[in-house]
Parts: structure tokens; sequence; C-alpha cells
């Protein structure tokens, strides 16, 4: 009887593991809710350019997932699981507090708002690591295998949506709180998109210790990673040394100094990790949605005027969760038996496949970077071209022999035309042309020219701004040494001023956001020296001395160049803007496809990766094997770094080099699932009736 009862018991669904999968759902809440704003805090609020707040964003992933491995060396061999958690999910809600700290001190300087902010990430990262590593194995502990195999794939699905579902509410919720609150004089509020997830941290601890007495707790084997790396250092030692071969596996030297269990676990680990160096690329593509998908968003247009609402740059990451979601939910039931039938049974076949699809959603990256981007000048070779701005509000005539042209320039107005360069000079070729003005110019008197030159540059496109030097003396003054071609990598617009000189740069010359939910402006000092200047992209009006002047609102779209004109003509100020190279501004749904491919490939690999870590981990070592499974994670994000600091002039071809890179990955991961074998097998599909039917996990010989 007491057999019987104690089998009924075994066969049971373990109730401690729902205080996991709820501490996880408030974990992957905090960590995801942060994480998503956090490229737009680092730009918007620290001031950091797309460059560097990428590779403060992806340095700060790569430490989340790098600190798992000495975290699983607590967990494994001295914490434990559950103190490891409870502990280091302390760290964490500090480092929350510092974050949510930092982004209210803007009575400090930038710099020190920036050491808080990066302190307070640390902190993060560190206490997100030792969640990580411990939570889905100390849920597995739970679990008597291979009695209760079913009830882990049960506990795999609802700890996977427990992940997507807290990412789902948080990439929606903490965008909304930032952009629609606005507190501390901003027109965002970063506090409080940190600060409710600080509390739903701190509500995490409270939930995983409430089931504190009814958690399997296995006790830490000491000295585990210790005697696994001295078994692989005599092993080689032996094997160098050796005059005789060893026959069998390499790892075999260490027999006599180690167990054969030790030796068989450093086998299966060492096995496992040949599988893992497939991964970190795939992951490099994975995290790029908060970064560079994001600074993406911000150029296109997420209004939604059927609802009357603004999907923000950051909160269409929601996708991903939301695509996870709905995918999790049909995973066992159709979208398993729907692999089986074409012939992808194999946890390597699935991740090749995962590979494919994450090579289309970076195409389509790539494609609507693009689109984005537009068109750019090209200067055919052996010609130069040239800019004329008419700052007057009267018809100028341009004769020039050396041009073989004549032109009449419009009132605020611009001409341009390109010339053959005759002269190999590096300094370019000087033009002489005479300027004529008709007679209802006040600003000259009548019959009045202006003989003046030009210098033409082969390849190059040179701007000139005719206007008023003061009352009584006009000039054509050139802007600058030659004007800039390249639009900038991530799209943004660029703008310059043009202004005469009875103007003044302390005069109060301001661009102000049309857009009542922005603080956002631009003094005229920002643009001394009257280069090009990147700005956001919106609506703006010029105020002048805190009015506005009358001209019509300023529409800047991405990737295109503006030159503004103010100048004095009689008694008012007459403002007029320019455009060249104009990009596209559409809409924020067009990164739907890369979404959906990325969100497919996502779930797929995270759920085989994560399950293939712990069935094939020998039982002493499952968080090592899950630490060093984010360890790839944070390679891939190091590799992001890596390829950030490089720095490619457009955006798109960074797009198409990660595209690259992942399809040699995926041929790859294609050639391991066909020559690597089995070791194990599992159920796949608990739910159906037939227990026999298994599936694969393959291994390296």
């Amino acid at each position: 009887m007491d057999l019987m009862s104690d089998q009924k018991e075994k066969s049971k669904y373990p109730k401690s593991t729902w205080f996991l999968v709820i501490n996880e759902f408030c974990e992957r809440f905090t960590f995801f809710g942060l994480k998503t704003v956090l490229i737009l805090y680092l730009t918007k609020i620290l001031k950091l350019d797309g460059d560097q707040s990428t590779i403060i964003y992806h340095s700060f992933i790569f430490l989340s997932y790098f600190v798992p491995l000495p975290c699983a060396i607590l967990g494994d061999s001295y914490w434990g699981k559950f103190k490891t958690i409870v502990y280091l999910s302390a760290i964490y809600v500090l480092g929350c507090i510092v974050l949510t700290g930092a982004s209210i001190a803007n009575m400090f300087s930038l710099d020190v708002q920036k050491i808080f902010a990066f302190f307070g990430l640390f902190l993060i990262s560190m206490g997100t690591g030792g969640v990580k590593t411990c939570n889905f194995a100390f849920g597995g502990d739970q679990f008597q295998l291979p009695q209760q195999e079913k009830y882990l794939q049960y506990f795999t699905t609802k700890f996977a949506l427990a992940v997507y579902i807290g990412s789902l509410f948080s990439t929606f919720l903490m965008p909304e709180l930032r952009h629609s609150i606005h507190c501390f004089g901003r027109d965002s509020c970063f506090p409080l998109a940190f600060g409710v997830p600080a509390i739903m941290m701190f509500i995490a601890i409270v939930i995983i210790i409430a089931g504190k007495n009814m958690y399997v707790k296995k006790k830490p084997e000491n000295k585990v990673l210790i005697r696994t790396f001295g078994c692989i250092f005599c092993a080689l030692q032996a094997k160098i040394t050796s005059t005789v071969p060893c026959k069998t596996h390499w790892l075999d030297n260490a027999k006599g100094k180690y167990t054969e269990s030790e030796i068989s676990d450093t086998k299966s680990v060492l096995k496992v990790i040949c599988v893992f160096m497939a991964y970190p690329v795939f992951w490099s593509l994975y995290e790029q949605p908060s970064s560079r998908w994001t600074l993406q968003a911000m150029l296109m247009n997420g209004r939604v005027d059927f609802l009357d609402w603004t999907i923000k740059p950051d909160q269409i990451q929601m996708l991903i969760p939301l695509f996870g979601v709905i995918i999790l939910m049909i995973f066992d039931d159709v979208l398993c038996p729907m692999f089986a039938a074409i012939g992808i049974r194999k946890p390597l076949q699935k991740l090749t496949l995962c590979g494919v699809l994450a090579v289309i959603a970076f195409v389509f990256a790539a494609l609507l970077q693009f689109k984005i981007v537009g068109n750019t000048t090209e200067i055919p070779a052996g010609q130069g071209r040239l800019n004329i701005y008419n700052g007057f509000d009267c018809n100028v005539f341009l004769k020039s022999n050396s041009l073989q042209l004549q032109h009449q320039i419009g009132p605020l107005e611009m001409f341009n035309v390109s010339h053959v360069v005759v002269s190999q000079n590096v300094s370019g070729e000087v033009i002489g042309i005479t300027l004529g003005f008709e007679s209802k110019c006040n600003v000259v008197s009548d019959n009045y020219e202006l003989n003046t030159s030009l210098t033409i540059i082969e390849g190059k496109e040179i701007s000139y701004h005719l206007t008023r030097l003061h009352s009584n003396k006009i000039a054509l003054n050139r802007i600058g040494i030659h004007d800039s071609l390249i639009k900038e990598k991530f799209g943004n617009p660029n703008l310059r001023i043009l202004i005469d000189n009875t103007f003044d740069f302390d005069d109060d010359i301001t661009l102000n956001s049309a857009e009542h939910t922005s603080f956002t402006l631009y003094s005229l000092d920002r643009f001394r020296g009257m280069d090009f200047n990147t700005i956001k992209v919106g609506k703006y009006n010029v105020f002048y001395n805190g009015k506005m002047l009358p001209t019509s609102t300023m529409d800047i779209i991405p990737a295109t160049f503006y030159t503004l004109t103010l100048q004095r003509n009689d008694n008012k100020t007459d403002v007029r803007i320019f455009t060249k190279d104009e990009g596209n501004y559409i809409h924020i749904l067009w990164q739907l496809p890369q979404y959906l491919c990325m969100s497919i490939a996502d779930v797929i690999f995270a759920i085989t990766v994560i399950k293939f870590a712990f069935t094939e981990a020998p039982k002493s070592m499952k968080s090592l094997v899950a630490a060093i499974n984010f360890l790839t994670l944070a390679l891939g994000n190091l590799l992001v770094v890596i390829i950030s600091t490089i720095s490619f002039k457009n955006q798109a071809n960074e797009f198409l080099l990660y595209s690259g890179l992942m399809l040699a990955d995926t041929l790859l991961l294609g050639y391991f699932s066909v020559v690597y074998r089995s070791k194990n097998t599992y159920i796949t599909n608990p739910i159906t009736p037939n227990e026999n039917k298994t599936e694969e996990t393959t291994v390296v010989n």
C-alpha cells in the first residue's frame, strides 16, 4: 500500500514549480521592461550616439549572460540553487533602484548620471545572471526523471510562456509609461519606466521565498567544476607526455586520478559545448530588435489613426513576445507534428530552420533600411556641382561665360548646376560669374551688378549663400569647404541654417517641436558654423524671440538633408526650407515581416536549446551547462559590440553582414544535423496518448 501511495505521489505534477513559473514571469517582466526602453534612455537622456548606445546596450546584455557562469558554480557547488536565486535577486532589485535614481538625478552633470546608470546596469546584470542560470535548472530538480519526463515537457512550455507573457506585458507597458507621462521637467518619464520593473523584481523575491518549504533542494556537490577542469588538464597532460597512444577517448587518460563517473560527466559536458559553439551568431541577431531595430523604428511613422494611438519606437518590440506566445500555444500540437511530417525531428534540424528564418529577417531589415535612406547624390566623374541660395525676396540674374549659362534665380529660391571640371588643381577651378538684380530689390541700387567668382571641385558639391553682410553690403558667401554627400549611418535627418549677418548667434532663434507631447527644441547656437547637424524626425516651427515666424510647419523626415535660410528683407523675416536627397518616412508596421521571422526562430531556438542543455547535462552540473549555454548568448552580444566598433557607413550594409554570417552559421548547423548521432531519446509530445513517440537529441560522437 505504501509503495502504491509513493508511486502515486511521484506521478503528480510538482506544485512547487508554479512559484518558479510566476517568479520567472516577474523577473522577465523586469528584465525586458528595462532593456526595452534602455536604448532610448541612452540616446535621449544620456546623449550617446547610435553606435555608443548600441555598444553599451550589448555590453550590458553580454555581462548579463556571462555572469551565469560564476553564478552556476555558486548554485551547483556552494550555495545551492535556491539561495543563489534569492541572494542575487536582492542585488537585482538594488540595481533597479540605482538605475531609477540615475534617471531622476537630472540635477547632476551628465557624467555623474552616466556613472550611476552604468553602475545600476552592472548590478542588474549581476542579479539577472544569477536568476537566469538557476531558475530553470531549479525547476528541473523538482521532477523525478525519467518517470516525470512528460511533466518536465509541460514545465518547459509553461516556463517559456511565463518568459514571453512577462516580456509581452512589459514591452508594451514600459514605452507607454516612458512616453505618455511627463516627469521631472522632461517630455518623458524614464524613472517610472525603470521603477515599475524594480517593484516587479521585489515581488519576484517574495514569491520565490513563499514556496521555500515546498521545494526539492538538492545538496550542492562541492568542487564539481574544479574536478571537471582537473580531469581535462590531467587527460591532456597524459596525452601529451605519454608515448603509448590511448585507444579510446582522450579523456580516458585521466583514469586512475578521476573516477569513471567524473570522466563520463566531463565527456558529456564537452560534447554539449561542441554543439553550443554554433549558437553565438544566432544570438547576435536575436538581441538586435532592442537596439539596431529600435533605432530603425525611430525613423518610422508609428501613427495608427483609427485607434488615435502612436506605436512607440521601442514598443514595436512587443511583437516578439506576442508572436512568441502564439507560437508557443501551437508548438506542441501543431508545429512539432508539422516539422515531423516534413522530416525535421532532430534538435539541430530545428536550429537550422531557425537560422534560415533569421537570415530572412535581416534581409528584410536591410531592404527596409535601404528604403528609408533613399537615394544619395552621385556626381558623374569629371564633374563638380554648385548650389546658389538666394536669400533675397527678389529675382537675381546669373550670367557666366565659363558655365555658358544665363539663369534667373527666383526670390528665396535655390539654383544648382553641374559643370565639367577642366582644371586638375586639387583646390578646384575658379569660375567668374555676374549677378544682376531686378529693380524692386531694395537691397541694392538700380542696375547694380555683383561680379564675383565661384570654385568648383571635381566630385564635390559646393554651396553659396547670397546674403547681406550688413545693411549696405551684400556678398556671395561660400558655405564651408564642400557639402556632405554621405547620409548619417542610422538614417537620421540633417539640417543646416543659413542666416544673414544682421542676425547674431546670441539671438533667440529656435526650432520647436510642433507636437504637444514633445519638449524638443534646437537653438541657433547648435548650428554655429553653418554645417549640417543631426536632428530628430518630426514636425518643427521656427521661433524668433519667443514668437513663431509666419511660415508653414517643417515636416522633417529621415535620411534627408535640409537647408533652412533666414534673412531680414525690409521689415520682415523670410524663412525658407530646402531639401536634398530625400529619404522615406514609412510606417513602422513594415517591420512586421522581420519581427515575424525572428519571433518564430526565437521561440523554436530557445525551447530547443534550453531543453537540450538540461537533458544532456550530468545531474551534478545542470546549472553549469545552463550557464555555458547562456555564455553563448554573451558571446553573441560581444560579436555585436565588435561589429559596432567597426562602424559601417550604412546600417543596411551592417544588416546584410549579419545575414551573411547567419547564412554561414546555418550551413554549419545543417552539416552538424547530418553528421551528429543520437545519444538520448525523450518524449516530445506528452499530450499524445502514444507515449512511445520519441525524438532524437544529437550530440558530438
